[in-house]
């Protein structure tokens, strides 16, 4: 089975009206997982970044934050983990991936093995690309 660890920006993009085709394709990503068509992946770094963009950017009270975070971490077929392999970010940040939560999530994706990441994030992409890391879009 396909094994995907999902960016903080494609959560972010399933819960709030930013982009209706982003949303309509991590719904699709999200509703996958659930159906056992593949693992998805959060790490807890994800979790916290999704939680300060929902407050900061879009002001979401603390306890709708909360309740979303809640059913983010218990969505079926999306496991959140809160490992992090420390030296191989090392590998990666900041001179192949000039964001440390980029590296981070590359460096994860690489130890476990996984066979890609959700991002929008166009520049990611990019940089994965380059280093064989493969994006699930």
């Amino acid at each position: 089975m396909r094994q995907v660890l999902i960016d903080a920006n494609v959560f972010v993009s399933f819960l709030v009206e930013r982009n209706e085709e982003q949303r309509a394709a991590a719904k699709a990503l999200i509703d996958a997982a659930g159906d056992g068509e593949l693992e998805g992946f959060v790490t807890q770094f994800a979790v916290f970044e999704v939680t300060y963009v929902l407050q900061s950017y879009y002001s979401m009270p603390t306890p709708r934050v909360a309740a979303l975070i809640r059913d983010l971490i218990a969505l079926p077929g999306v496991t959140a983990i809160d490992d992090c392999p420390w030296k191989k970010v090392f590998e990666y940040w900041p001179e192949q991936l000039p964001g440390f939560a980029d590296a981070a999530s590359v460096a994860v994706a690489r130890a476990n093995h996984y066979d890609a990441i959700a991002t929008f994030d166009q520049k990611m992409i990019k940089r994965m690309k380059s280093i064989g890391v493969e994006s699930y879009w």
